[in-house]
C-alpha cells in the first residue's frame, strides 16, 4: 500500500567503494587543473627552455659542447645521414633498435655546413633536453600544485648529476632523458587536444628511439584501467615504437649479448641510482668502495628519513605517486642490468630522476602545514646539483671538431683521396667519422 499521506519513504541506495585498482588508477591519472594558456606563461616558457639549453650546454668543460662530437653522435648518426642520406639513416638500425629522434637531429645537422655540425649536434641535443624538461612541468601539474614541487621533478632532467661523462649534449642518449619524461606521459591527461597530440608524439618518439620502453608496459597497461581515449592512444603509440624496435632485433643488426644477472641488478639500484641524485657523480667517484657505500648509506638515510616524516604525517604524502614513481624507478633500472650484466651510469639516469619524484611526492606539504620538508629536499638537490654542474669527462679533453675537420680537408687536398677521416671524442678507442672529401670541402 502507499503511504497515507500520500508520501513516499527515502529511498534506498546501494553504495559500493571503487575496486582498490580503480581507485588508484582514479589517483594516479588525473586531469591538470584547468589554466588558461596566457602570453605571460608562453614567454616564462620559452625563457625557461632558452634558459635550459644554454645551461645544458655550460655544462661540457673542457673545449666546450660546440666544437666537440660524442662518439655515436658523429661516427654513426652524423656520418650516415651525411652520406646515406636522412631517410636511409632514419630506417638503418644501431646496434639492433632504431633510433628516431637521433636520426632527426642528425638529419638537421647534414643539412648545415659541416663546420657547423659540432654545434648544430649539440644544440639539438641540449634543446631537447629542455623542451623534454618543460613537458615534464606541465604534465605535472596535475598531481604536484606547488610551483617548487614542478620545478624539482623538471630541473632534474637538465641538472641530473649522473653520467656525465656520457649523456650531456648527446643525441645518442636522448632517450636516457625520454624514459624518465614517459613517466609523466602516462600519468597526464592533458584537457586540450594540443596537449594530447605533443603526449601520444612523444611518446611514439621515445619508444621509437630505445627498446627499453618496454619498462613502461605496466603503466600503460594500467593505465588501460581507466577507460579513456587517450590512454588508448598512449597505449597505441607505445606498442607501435616497440613494434618498431622488434622489427629492428630482427634485421639482424644486434650487437648485445644477454647476461642475466639479477642479483647484479638489485645491488646496482641500492647502491647507485637511489643514492645518485642524492649525492650525485663528483662524490661518489667511479669505482663503488667503502667510502662509495657510506655515501649510498647517508642517502637510505634521506630515504628513511622521508619516509619516516610522510608516515607521521608531518606532510600530506601523494602515496600513489610515490609507489608508483618508485616502482617505475626500480623497474627502469632492473631491466637493462639484468638483460645486460653491466651497471653503467647512463642506465641510472631515469631511475636517479624517478627517485626524486618519489621523494617530492612523500614531502608534499599539507594546507597549512609546514614546508621544511620539501625546502630541507630542495636545498640538498640544489647543493648535488652545483657541485655537479660541471664534471670532467672524455669529451673535455677530446679532440676538436674543427681541428680535425681542418685535419681531414687538408688531407683531402694533399692526396685526392675520396675518404676524410673525423675523430670524436672519446678517443680510446677512437670514434671515426668517415665522410666523402666531397661532402667536407
Amino acid at each position: 500500500m502507499g503511504d497515507p499521506g500520500g508520501r513516499r519513504g527515502p529511498a534506498l541506495t546501494l553504495t559500493t567503494s571503487p575496486a582498490p585498482l580503480v581507485k588508484a588508477a582514479r589517483d594516479l591519472f588525473v586531469a591538470p587543473p584547468a589554466r588558461p594558456v596566457t602570453g605571460r606563461a608562453i614567454l616564462a616558457a620559452v625563457v625557461a627552455v632558452v634558459a635550459g639549453t644554454a645551461v645544458g650546454l655550460l655544462r661540457q668543460p673542457g673545449h666546450g659542447a660546440l666544437d666537440t662530437v660524442w662518439a655515436e653522435d658523429g661516427s654513426v648518426f652524423y656520418s650516415q645521414a651525411v652520406t646515406d642520406g636522412p631517410w636511409s639513416a632514419l630506417t638503418t638500425s644501431y646496434a639492433g633498435y632504431f633510433h628516431v629522434v637521433p636520426r632527426l637531429l642528425a638529419a638537421v645537422a647534414a643539412a648545415f655546413p659541416p663546420e657547423a655540425a659540432a654545434a648544430v649536434l649539440a644544440i639539438s641535443a641540449s634543446l631537447a633536453t629542455a623542451l623534454l624538461a618543460l613537458l615534464v612541468f606541465v604534465a605535472s601539474a596535475g598531481h604536484l600544485p606547488s610551483t617548487l614541487s614542478r620545478v624539482l621533478v623538471s630541473a632534474v632532467v637538465v641538472l641530473v648529476p649522473v653520467a656525465q661523462d656520457e649523456v650531456l649534449n648527446s643525441i645518442a642518449n636522448f632517450h636516457w632523458y625520454g624514459l624518465y619524461v614517459l613517466f609523466w606521459l602516462f600519468l597526464w591527461s592533458p584537457r586540450g587536444r594540443a596537449g594530447q597530440i605533443v603526449a601520444v608524439v612523444t611518446v611514439f618518439l621515445v619508444a621509437g628511439s630505445d627498446i627499453l620502453v618496454l619498462a613502461y608496459l605496466p603503466l600503460a597497461a594500467f593505465r588501460l584501467v581507466n577507460r579513456d581515449r587517450h590512454g588508448r592512444l598512449l597505449a597505441g603509440a607505445l606498442g607501435l615504437g616497440l613494434v618498431l624496435q622488434v622489427a629492428g632485433l630482427l634485421s639482424g643488426s644486434s650487437e648485445r649479448a644477454l647476461a642475466l644477472d639479477p642479483v647484479g641488478a638489485v645491488a646496482g639500484y641500492v647502491l647507485r641510482a637511489v643514492p645518485a641524485p642524492l649525492i650525485g657523480q663528483r662524490w661518489l667517484g667511479d669505482d663503488v668502495n667503502g667510502r662509495w657505500v657510506v655515501l649510498a648509506g647517508i642517502a637510505w638515510l634521506v630515504v628513511a628519513a622521508a619516509l619516516v616524516v610522510a608516515l607521521r604525517r608531518v606532510t600530506r604524502p601523494l602515496w600513489v605517486l610515490a609507489v608508483a614513481a618508485a616502482l617505475q624507478s626500480a623497474l627502469m633500472y632492473l631491466l637493462p642490468v639484468v638483460l645486460s650484466g653491466a651497471a653503467t651510469p647512463r642506465y641510472a639516469v631515469a631511475p636517479a630522476m624517478l627517485v626524486v619524484v618519489a621523494l617530492v611526492a612523500l614531502l608534499q606539504p599539507a594546507p597549512g602545514g609546514t614546508r621544511v620538508p620539501l625546502y630541507a629536499l630542495t636545498a640538498l638537490l640544489a647543493v648535488v646539483a652545483a657541485v655537479n654542474l660541471r664534471i670532467d669527462n672524455p669529451r673535455a679533453d677530446g679532440l676538436t671538431w674543427s681541428a680535425e675537420l681542418d685535419r681531414a680537408q687538408a688531407a683531402c687536398a694533399l692526396d685526392g683521396g675520396n675518404t676524410g677521416l673525423v675523430i670524436a671524442p672519446p678517443n680510446n678507442p677512437p670514434w671515426t667519422v668517415v665522410l666523402r672529401c666531397e661532402d667536407i670541402e
